[in-house]
């Protein structure tokens, strides 16, 4: 089980992750804005600033997921039923959740 101060690391854990990866996702929007058609560049570059863009939406998908990940772990650590596994019931390793804090299963149920 999870002491009080292990709780507040991690719930500081979270709040400093979430507010580095909103910094980080607002600072890539220009790589995900539209390729002007009318913009005079080679169809290779074309075709290669179009893949850098998919690339670019596909990053922001995956920080959204874990945006809403690490808010769903705030909200579990509200409720008080943060830090056990969702499969098993078990406590999940304070190593594991300083890794991952979004975690919601134990090493066992993991892997």
């Amino acid at each position: 089980m999870l002491t009080a101060d292990q709780l507040i690391d991690l719930e500081e854990l979270i709040i400093a992750e979430l507010d580095r990866i909103r910094e980080e996702s607002s600072s890539s929007e220009e790589e995900r804005e539209a390729i002007a058609p009318d913009v005079a560049i080679g169809r290779l570059s074309r075709l290669d600033a179009m893949q850098m863009q998919e690339v670019a939406k596909e990053a922001e998908r995956r920080r959204e997921r874990r945006i809403s990940q690490l808010e769903l772990a705030l909200e579990q650590l509200d409720s008080g039923t943060y830090g056990r596994c969702d499969r098993c019931g078990e406590d999940i390793d304070f190593a594991r959740l300083e890794v991952t804090p979004e975690t919601t299963r134990c090493s066992s149920c993991a892997g």
